[in-house]
């Protein structure tokens, strides 16, 4: 009965399981095969952490991978590419990347899971260190997994002179073109002070946190090109600040100050920083305790917010609450809960940058235009 279901049916029956389950069912037969492997249905898992080395690491390269549904780590050899990569945003179920080894930008779409890659065309202009935004607009019409996108680029420097200008490649045309000018004293800052980790809000705003203290939040409107900047909540006393989706599509922004603090705030339409969650007070001694003078990263998306130091390291989770949990919260509360997620064992303890993505076994998992 098996090898008689359609290719629609198998999908929305694969969309059940979780992409090691789905692979193991690859290895079934071949018609099993072709339809993992030919289109991704929709997602009902949690989002996995992906982390790649923030900086040289010794070593085989590898990516890193955790299943937040087994609560497993597996690690993917990056040793495909001719060069090692840095982790610049998620695209889909993709990872935009940028080439470590070249002193302008340039930038690749890798599939850690499938060891595919494209290389983006080269900008209009180079750039060093500008800063980097992605708006993923869906799936593609001509594909079951390709999600149109744009990147948009801003700032950068080359010699000694910074650019202050704008850059977007689009999925449509396929090519990078010049969308005007910016302000000379954002472009220094997005250049000097923004670590490429971007926020595009339901505002049809693009955002980056300047990390310089005191943290500020610098906007760019897709729509008009106009820019704008947005004081931090408690900017003078973060210690640690980064930018996330909330669910409502909005801004959010997660922080710390102190030992064991962490709030999660949400920017309302009046540019007003509303508190919407907050780090336990015991969770928080436990997992700033211990190794106070090592940075706090952040990243997180609308199912799930991570807080982590490195690899080897405990995560603090915040994410979604079980039903049972749900029926505990008084009306109007947020239904998320925080818990303790063990780092990758046996590993030393090597500074990463994570995304969050849902993993594609498909064949097709770039636009065709790439």
């Amino acid at each position: 009965m098996w090898e008689h279901l359609s290719l629609d049916l198998l999908a929305h029956v694969f969309s059940f399981l979780p992409p090691d389950s789905v692979a193991r069912a690859m290895a079934a037969c071949k018609h099993w095969f072709d339809c993992a492997r030919s289109r991704t249905p929709p997602s009902r898992q949690p989002p996995w952490l992906v982390a790649l080395p923030a900086r040289a690491a010794r070593g085989r390269p590898s990516c890193y991978a955790h299943d937040p549904a087994l609560n497993r780590w597996h690690v993917l050899p990056l040793d495909l590419f001719p060069c090692p990569l840095r982790l610049v945003a998620p695209v889909g179920s993709s990872l935009l990347c940028k080439v470590a080894a070249s002193s302008d930008l340039r930038l690749v779409l890798l599939n850690p899971f499938t060891r595919q890659f494209r290389n983006l065309p080269d900008l209009t202009m180079p750039r060093r260190n500008p800063a980097v935004g992605i708006v993923v607009r869906g799936v593609d019409a001509t594909s079951d997994s390709s999600s149109s996108f744009s990147v948009i680029v801003a700032g950068g420097a080359w010699g000694s002179c910074y650019e202050p200008t704008v850059e977007i490649y689009d999925t449509g045309p396929g090519g990078w073109s010049l969308v005007g000018p910016m302000p000379v004293e954002f472009a220094v800052r997005l250049t000097v002070w923004t670590p490429n980790e971007s926020v595009h809000a339901l505002d049809g705003a693009m955002y980056w946190m300047t990390s310089a203290r005191a943290y500020s939040v610098m906007g760019f409107d897709l729509g008009r090109r106009a820019w704008r900047e947005v004081k931090a909540p408690m900017a003078d006393r973060l210690e640690w600040a980064a930018l996330v989706r909330r669910p409502s599509g909005k801004l959010g922004l997660v922080g710390g100050y102190g030992d064991g603090q962490g709030t999660v705030w949400e920017l309302t339409e009046e540019d007003k920083w509303v508190a919407v969650g907050g780090v336990p007070a015991e969770l928080g001694r436990r997992f700033w305790g211990r190794s106070k003078s090592v940075a706090t990263r952040c990243v997180g998306g609308e199912e799930a917010v991570y807080l982590f130091r490195d690899l080897g390291s405990e995560m603090l989770v915040w994410r979604k609450s079980s039903p049972s949990q749900i029926k505990k919260k008084k009306e109007g509360e947020e239904t998320w809960e925080w818990r303790l997620v063990h780092g990758r064992c046996c590993m030393p303890n090597i500074p990463i940058k994570a995304a969050l993505l849902h993993p594609t076994l498909s064949r097709s998992s770039f636009p065709a235009s790439l």
